[in-house]
């Protein structure tokens, strides 16, 4: 996609990846973005990247999907918590 066919249309915004750009699934990181009237948006493909910008992008994501995965391994480690939660008593 030419850049200059969107570059007034678009901005970047942090939102769950859908594998665009090399960036994990699992991950949320700012992507190129089109926003439609009602608030829904949807990641711009396909915008050409430099060596330099890519190489970037993969570090990037490369050390969240580090940070995502030691997260996990902790949250695995913790014991289960559960909350009883029941509704106030009602007094007349």
């Amino acid at each position: 996609m030419d850049r200059a066919a969107v570059q007034d249309a678009w901005t970047c915004m942090g939102v769950q990846s859908d594998g665009s750009y090399g960036v994990d699934g699992a991950l949320y990181y700012s992507f190129p973005v089109l926003v439609d009237a009602g608030g829904a948006y949807r990641i711009v493909p396909g915008l050409d990247l430099d060596t330099d910008t890519t190489a970037h992008v993969a570090r990037t994501t490369r050390l969240l999907r580090a940070e995502l995965d030691d997260a996990l391994a902790v949250d695995d480690q913790l014991p289960a918590v559960t909350f009883d939660v029941a509704a106030p008593a009602v007094t007349a």
